[in-house]
Formats: C-alpha cells, sequence, structure tokens
C-alpha cells in the first residue's frame, strides 16, 4: 500500500498541470481528449475535478457540472489490479458521483441529483468492505448528500446524516476525521434546515453552538454565512431588537468578505429589521432599493418578494393606494415568469383584497411566506381560507 500512497503523491502533484492544460477547451473538447489520451485518466486529476465542481458551485453551477462529469469520466478509466486498490477505486468514483450530484443539485436538477447520489451509494457500498474509509472521503460525501436532503425536504435524512457529520468530526466516531471547524459546519447546515422547516429560533440555537466552532479564517464565507443566517432568522422570528445590535457586526463582515448580492441581501434583511423596529420610512426606502437592484440583476422572484414586504409596511401605514398599486405590479412580475399556477392564485386572491382594501400588513406577510416556501415546495397548495 505504500506504493499506492507514493504513487497517488505524485498523481496530485501533476493534476494542476493536467487541469490547465484542459482548461483551455470547450467541455465536449475536454470530454473527448480524456478519453482519447490516457495521461489525463488520473487519480489526482480526479480529486482535483471534484474540489473544481464544489469551487464553481458558488459561481456557476452549470460549470460545476461540468467539472463533476469530467470527474465521473476519469474515475470510470481508471483501472486497479488488487483487491483494496479496486475497493479504494470504487470509493473514489463515489466522489465523483457525489460532486455531480451536489453540482446538479446547485443547479436546481433534483431528480438528477438524486439519481447521481443513488450511483455514489451504490459505489460507496462496494467499496467500503473490509477497509472502511480508506481515503477519508466519507465526510464529503455525507456533506453533498445532506444537501440534497435538505433541499428535497427530506429533514428527517438530513438530520440523520448530518449528526452522522457530526460525530465523525468531533471523534465519536474515531480520531481520524476530528475537526471541530467541520464540526460547525454540520450545525450550520442543519439550523438551515431548521430555517426551511420554519424553526428560527431552534436555528439560532444551533447557529449560537456552532459560533465558536467555525474558523473564520478557514472559511470567512461559512463565517459569513453563520453571522447573516443568524441576522436573518432574528428579522423573521421578529426578534427586531437583538437583530439591530448585530447588525452593524454583520454589515463589516459583509462588505469585507461578501459579493455584491450578499450585500443586497443584507439591505434586504436591514429593512425587515427596521420594519419591524416601526421605522416605515427608513423601510420603504430600503425595499425600494433592493427591489431595483434585484430587477435589475434579473431576479423576479426575489424581486416581487421585496415588494410584498414593501406592500406589508404601506398596509401597516394603511396607504391603501400604495397597496393597491404595488399588489398589481407584484402580479405582474409573476405573471411574466415561469412560475407554479399556485403562484398566480395565490397573487390574484391578494390582488382582489387589495381591490377591497382588505390587504392588511398580515395577509401580505402571509403571502409573501407562502411564496417563498412555494419556491422550494413546488407541490403546495394555496389555500385562501375561504
Amino acid at each position: 500500500m505504500d506504493d499506492f500512497l507514493e504513487t497517488l503523491a505524485h498523481s496530485r502533484s501533476e493534476a494542476p498541470e493536467l487541469w490547465a492544460e484542459l482548461k483551455r477547451y470547450r467541455f465536449q473538447d475536454q470530454y473527448h481528449l480524456i478519453r482519447v489520451h490516457r495521461r489525463f485518466a488520473t487519480w489526482g486529476l480526479c480529486e482535483l475535478l471534484c474540489k473544481e465542481s464544489s469551487r464553481l458551485t458558488a459561481i456557476d453551477p452549470a460549470l460545476a457540472v461540468e467539472a463533476a462529469e469530467l470527474a465521473v469520466l476519469v474515475s470510470d478509466l481508471l483501472k486497479a489490479d488488487e483487491p483494496d486498490r479496486h475497493r479504494r477505486l470504487y470509493q473514489l468514483r463515489a466522489l465523483a458521483w457525489a460532486h455531480d450530484g451536489n453540482a446538479r443539485r446547485v443547479l436546481g436538477d433534483l431528480r438528477n441529483a438524486d439519481e447521481s447520489f443513488a450511483i455514489a451509494d451504490a459505489w460507496w457500498e462496494a467499496g467500503e468492505t473490509g477497509i472502511g474509509d480508506a481515503m477519508g472521503y466519507e465526510p464529503m460525501l455525507l456533506d453533498h448528500k445532506a444537501s440534497l436532503r435538505i433541499a428535497q425536504r427530506r429533514f428527517d435524512e438530513a438530520f440523520s446524516l448530518l449528526d452522522c457529520l457530526y460525530a465523525l468530526h468531533t471523534g465519536s466516531r474515531g480520531r481520524e476525521h476530528q475537526d471541530a471547524h467541520l464540526a460547525g459546519r454540520a450545525l450550520v447546515k442543519k439550523a438551515l434546515a431548521l430555517v426551511e422547516m420554519e424553526e428560527p429560533e431552534l436555528a439560532n440555537e444551533l447557529l449560537h453552538e456552532a459560533e465558536p466552532l467555525v474558523d473564520a479564517q478557514r472559511d470567512p464565507r461559512l463565517f459569513l454565512c453563520l453571522r447573516h443566517n443568524l441576522l436573518w432568522n432574528l428579522a423573521t422570528a421578529g426578534d427586531c431588537q437583538p437583530a439591530y445590535a448585530l447588525l452593524p457586526d454583520v454589515a463589516v463582515l459583509c462588505r469585507q468578505l461578501g459579493n455584491p448580492l450578499d450585500l443586497v441581501r443584507l439591505r434586504w434583511t436591514e429593512g425587515r429589521i427596521v420594519a419591524g423596529l416601526g421605522r416605515s420610512a427608513e423601510a420603504i426606502e430600503l425595499f425600494q432599493a433592493v427591489r431595483q437592484e434585484l430587477v435589475e440583476r434579473g431576479m423576479a422572484y426575489d424581486a416581487a418578494l421585496v415588494t410584498l414586504d414593501l406592500t406589508a409596511v404601506y398596509a401597516r401605514e394603511s396607504c391603501t393606494s400604495e397597496v393597491k398599486r404595488l399588489s398589481l405590479e407584484v402580479a405582474e412580475i409573476f405573471r411574466s415568469q415561469d412560475v407554479p399556477r399556485e403562484a398566480l392564485a395565490a397573487l390574484l386572491f391578494f390582488q382582489k383584497a387589495a381591490e377591497r382594501e382588505r390587504a392588511t400588513a398580515t395577509l401580505t406577510r402571509e403571502i409573501a411566506a407562502f411564496l417563498g416556501k412555494l419556491r422550494k415546495e413546488p407541490g403546495l397548495r394555496f389555500d385562501s381560507g375561504d
């Protein structure tokens, strides 16, 4: 096995040069070159393509899928001539398919993502027998699969996977994977699932537990996400005073570490906070600015949700003419998009309530909450309560 580790180290050192060569070509040509030229069929390149796919999910999910497909191809072309090496190779194939599933999840293709993880599970089961997690890939597989289960709203399965991941990183299942930072990451992801389940208070309990574990230097973006999610959850739960106290610290982090869209979402959160504090004029100004930027970015669904936040403020101030105008605007935004019929049904109900001057702030928030949930759970049905 020492020969294998030596060969693996050499393969990993050569992988960046191979990837630099391939990156000059289109995906179709990259695929062809890998199939034709065996020098590209290396263990190190497969691992590097998996890492590249993970990196690209936050930048361009379509490119992330391409990188993962190349990783799957490389893993299929690799051969092994000893039983233990066969099993290690099966684990590499599981890793490649898990990255393929993860990239497709981010792209929104949950059906094919699920199929990729089924293949990953089969390879992992074949490779784990007798040697355990010989390559150290298991935590990544658990992490990616938990993300898919959250996206599928299969929360019990997601929690089971994340509990297993947390146990791995806290040493409960042996010391080989012990890592406090990654244990914190598992808690952050579990908090995300709780938010999807509309449990912001419980989510924040986990985020507070995760905060001392997360290494901000090692993964600044994870730390930013933790703090911003904490802020958003406080605002969602109506705890606007503690949210307002936390806002300056998160704003500093966002300016230091975030991208332009992070700053837009921070202003959206700030709008919700000041609205909750009764500072209507300030909230209106923030929501209008955020809505305009989202429209310019082509993010119509989010722009419509911000418009509902804006409408709720006007409804609270009894500005019925503005409520009517905005109800028409948000309905028009949704009609221009390929959205489920249930979204249009909810907006039609809201528009009629506005016309009858019965669109209260509470109703507006309920419609916004339904539309936000519908985005992640298309099978929902709108119930007007009539």
